[in-house]
């Protein structure tokens, strides 16, 4: 995780932020309401014209990631002082330059999920996001043909009941250990050649296609791109439904990841205070956060693509 600390100077370029945004989508366009920009190079383009600072600003975090980070921390952006609406069409400025976002749900297209506690009677899915229960390790988008290169957590507001702290681990020093006992290389190859069963959402289903009649795609634990793929309460639900793979070599290289895991050597933890921003590189990270009680907590998540990729994506029945 490497920590940018910045002169938040930018600040004054969130009203050019907004004129440009309010140019290509609308003058009356909401920040929770924006969507991933029909042409992403002419949007960035637009941004950096109108905000060069915070254009400088994501040069910065692009080549800490070139470096090898797995993370940028910014712990003040500069925005605390704008209403909450201003803040999303900045952080959402900020993440364009970075790359090519993506919709969260394909029904609404909206690029800004809202990351807060929610009555679990009024919760969609099975999100972390909406819960303030522990969430252990895991990458994003697993059910996703290739998950998006990266996402961001802005803190709105942070959480004052001492919980909710952000977990971090880099994926390569995992597979590393893993590489080091006859049990880890073992589990590493078991869950790269064996595809396992995850359930794809009916949206989703319709937006990446090929999937069998009961939603499943059978998806490696282990690939190129990306290196982690891990979301392990739902390879257990697909186990579940689809118990012929569950091998005993699966079982058992899913236990031996899962015991790397638990050992908190290498794991970075950290408040991320209100106005505190961090990229994390979903192709090589876990991530996870702590419990906590505060219901006030708000952060924004946003996820994208490198913008050097144009993605195609469906399943491969």
């Amino acid at each position: 995780m490497a920590e940018l600390v910045i002169e938040p100077q930018w600040v004054i370029e969130s009203d050019a932020v907004e004129r440009v945004l309010g140019d290509y989508y609308g003058a009356d366009v909401a920040g929770a309401d924006l969507t991933p920009p029909a042409d992403p190079t002419e949007l960035r383009g637009l941004l950096r014209q109108g905000a060069p600072q915070l254009g400088a600003l994501t040069d910065q975090m692009r080549a800490l990631f070139d470096s090898g980070a797995c993370g940028v921390m910014i712990p003040r952006l500069g925005l605390a002082h704008l209403s909450t609406d201003q803040r999303r069409k900045s952080v959402f400025a900020l993440a364009v330059l970075l790359g090519n976002v993506t919709e969260t749900e394909p029904d609404n297209h909206r690029v800004i999920w809202d990351v807060k506690a929610a009555p679990e009677q009024e919760r969609q899915f099975s999100k972390f996001s909406q819960a303030p229960d522990e969430a252990q390790y895991h990458t994003d988008s697993t059910i996703v043909p290739i998950p998006e290169r990266f996402f961001l957590l802005y803190a709105v507001t942070q959480a004052d009941c001492g919980g909710g702290l952000s977990i971090l681990r880099d994926g390569r020093q995992v597979m590393d250990t893993l590489q080091q006992s006859q049990a880890g290389r073992a589990a590493v190859d078991t869950l790269r050649q064996t595809p396992l069963p995850i359930r794809i959402p009916r949206a989703f289903r319709r937006k990446y296609g090929a999937t069998a009649t009961d939603g499943y795609s059978y998806v490696p634990v282990f690939a190129d791109k990306p290196m982690w793929r891990w979301r392990k309460d739902k390879i257990e639900n697909g186990l579940v439904k689809h118990p012929d793979a569950e091998t005993p070599g699966v079982r058992q290289a899913l236990d031996t990841v899962a015991e790397q895991l638990a050992d908190t050597t290498n794991e970075v933890r950290q408040v991320l205070s209100t106005d505190a921003i961090v990229v994390i590189d979903n192709h090589v990270a876990f991530h996870g956060r702590t419990a906590f009680t505060d219901t006030k907590r708000h952060l924004l998540r946003i996820r994208f693509h490198d913008a050097s990729e144009n993605l195609e994506q469906s399943w491969i029945s």
